[in-house]
């Protein structure tokens, strides 16, 4: 078996609302690097979106056999069910990994990797962040995989 780990400890939460208008995942940047928070986890995100941005996995010819589909996007109003993610970073930048499970006006749920700058607020979107120390996590390249992944890494 093949993983990485590192041991962390959680250190503080921060608790965030993004405001009708703002990007989610631009909101939760703005609000790590306010608070410091280089690592960590999204624990709970719930909101509703005026629409909803996100990619999720589909079959391709590639070395995984899967790549992630175009944008999919999906009117308004959109009820967030429940997001989750990691915070790191990625040449020095705040990187905010997210992907959630969301209804639309019609009651289908859809799900995915939410896409930056895409995803407007509609009333509220309230959000925990629990920070992470003694790890970070990294976006690097992995041969692998042939993409970039949060990689955890001890703390220097």
């Amino acid at each position: 078996m093949s993983i990485q780990f590192v041991e962390s400890h959680l250190s503080r939460g921060v608790m965030i609302r993004v405001k009708p208008g703002n990007d989610l995942i631009l909101g939760i940047e703005e609000a790590c690097e306010r608070s410091a928070v280089r690592s960590g986890a999204i624990s709970c995100c719930i909101g509703s979106l005026r629409e909803a941005s996100f990619m999720f996995l589909v079959p391709f010819d590639n070395q995984m056999g899967s790549a992630y589909c175009d944008p999919v996007t999906i009117e308004g109003p959109v009820e967030i069910l429940s997001a989750q993610g990691t915070i790191g970073e990625e040449e020095g930048k705040l990187f905010v990994h997210l992907h959630g499970s969301f209804v639309d006006k019609e009651g289908r749920v859809h799900g995915g990797h939410l896409i930056k700058g895409q995803n407007p607020v509609l009333f509220t979107a309230e959000i925990m962040v629990c920070q992470w120390d003694g790890a970070r996590m990294l976006r690097l390249y992995d041969p692998e995989v042939d993409m970039k992944v949060l990689t955890p890494l001890e703390e220097e």
